[in-house]
């Protein structure tokens, strides 16, 4: 950014504030910051020379940000806020006494998408894997890319991907808070608009006014995946169909899924050409889909088709979406960031197409009060799509609870014989008790921290998955 030499982010342990703050380092800023709890992400940020207070008392949180005031220059620092901390967060409240500027992380993102060609990728579901997707294929181009991604890409172990003489940056645009608004895309795609943050919104139809606003930023191309319904809001069809015929009535569309040798293959319509027996990387339909709106940007941003298509196959993948940890016959480990019914339900079908006749467990740890009080009946109904479920407390996040609003609600509203409502620390004594066949850990909280050593564990003894028939 524009005379900033040196910028403190409150927060900076939060996936999206790391990202800038890992890209505002590429571009030579001193980056420092707090969070209020330690994680591999910010030994990682230490490890790259970034100052940062973390898993401290506010007092000593305060006492590192007010040393950082007093060696940097006012008039070229900035201060970075996730939306998630209040406005009277002491370090918040000394910045603003300091004049020192401040800014939201949407502002600050948005900013970076002026004046410069940016490929953004909106909706309830997807954003992560699709600009991740999207981000790799663009790198395959000469003068590579940009991106901030929502997730940590598998093969570069970061959230970010800088070359310098990128012509074109990649971002999420994030309808929570409506932080979408903030940034200036010229070709964008709305992957779904599945009512969502309604503690935002109010209803579903103030929510669809604010991907209507999304789209009206938009000086490019608009992509839409074919079944998204937003009244006033038209784009460029892509999709998966069952027929070349109605493949050719979109822009862009895959067609003739199958598995092979457990991936899935199809064929793919794109700049009025038919690309034949294309691979897959990830699991499940709905990656499908993500891979097509991948390519509809880059499509627009007139990156090679073929170039484009032999990288989609060598994509490594995202943490958390739809990780294999253990893919054995004996048997099998998925982790996933589902943390909404239709994600859910995407994540639990890839597992019956790619693995079927397997029984499949489900650790689900609830995101939001809001989000669970408003999806109850749809949270219960795809939960019991599982063959066992284990429910643990909702994860707040940044809320305060809502009174009747808990996972004992939720449990009872799971129409299943074979659920459990447990703690966290239960859940290695309820798979000795239940052994998995194919275990599955779901949810956007905390639940990551499990991830590990439950793959460990199961490694250590085949015996701890459901014996085969």
């Amino acid at each position: 950014m524009t005379g900033i030499t040196h910028c403190y982010f409150v927060g900076i342990g939060g996936i999206g504030m790391s990202a800038i703050a890992r890209y505002f380092h590429a571009e030579g800023i001193v980056v420092s910051g707090y969070d209020q709890r330690n994680s591999e992400l910010i030994a990682k940020l230490k490890s790259n020379g970034f100052s940062i207070s973390a898993g401290e008392s506010d007092t000593l949180a305060l006492k590192h940000f007010k040393n950082w005031l007093a060696e940097v220059p006012i008039t070229s620092a900035l201060v970075v806020r996730t939306p998630a901390v209040p406005s009277d967060f002491p370090i918040v409240v000394q910045a603003r006494d300091s004049g020192c500027r401040i800014g939201k992380r949407s502002e600050i993102l948005g900013s970076l998408t002026e004046n410069n060609p940016t490929l953004a990728v909106a909706g309830t579901h997807g954003k992560t894997t699709t600009s991740s997707i999207l981000a790799h294929l663009m790198q395959g181009q000469p003068t590579g890319c940009r991106a901030l991604i929502g997730g940590i890409l598998v093969k570069e172990q970061s959230n970010v991907l800088w070359s310098p003489n990128a012509d074109w940056t990649v971002v999420e645009a994030d309808e929570f808070d409506r932080s979408f608004l903030h940034l200036h895309p010229t070709h964008a795609v709305i992957t779904s608009a599945d009512p969502d943050h309604l503690d935002v919104y109010g209803d579903t139809a103030s929510f669809h006014e604010g991907f209507k606003a999304f789209a009206k930023q938009i000086s490019g191309k608009l992509f839409m995946e074919s079944g998204v319904q937003i009244k006033g809001v038209e784009g460029m069809r892509y999709g998966v169909t069952t027929s070349r015929k109605r493949a050719e009535a979109l822009h862009v569309a895959a067609t003739n899924l199958r598995i092979e040798n457990s991936w899935l293959v199809g064929d793919i319509w794109l700049g009025k050409t038919w690309y034949e027996n294309i691979r897959f990387p990830l699991a499940g339909v709905y990656n499908v889909k993500n891979a097509l709106a991948a390519l509809c940007l880059s499509e627009a941003a007139g990156a090679a088709a073929d170039i484009c298509l032999k990288r989609l196959g060598d994509f490594q993948g995202i943490r958390r979406r739809f990780t294999y940890h253990i893919r054995e016959e004996y048997g099998i480990y998925i982790d996933d960031y589902a943390h909404h019914p239709v994600e859910l339900e995407a994540a639990i079908a890839a597992v019956r197409i790619h693995h079927p006749g397997r029984e499949i467990t489900g650790v689900f740890q609830p995101h939001l009060f809001t989000r669970t009080r408003d999806n109850l009946i749809e949270f219960g109904r795809t939960l019991a799509q599982l063959d066992r479920v284990f429910l643990l407390p909702i994860y707040p996040a940044r809320e305060a609870p809502i009174k009747g609003i808990d996972s004992q609600v939720l449990f009872e509203n799971i129409p299943h014989h074979h659920k459990y409502l447990i703690k966290s620390n239960q859940i290695f004594d309820n798979l000795k008790e239940f052994p998995p066949d194919v275990l599955m850990t779901l949810g956007a909280g905390d639940i990551d921290r499990y991830v590990q050593p439950l793959a460990q564990w199961l490694k250590e003894d085949i015996k701890r998955f459901k014996p085969r028939t």
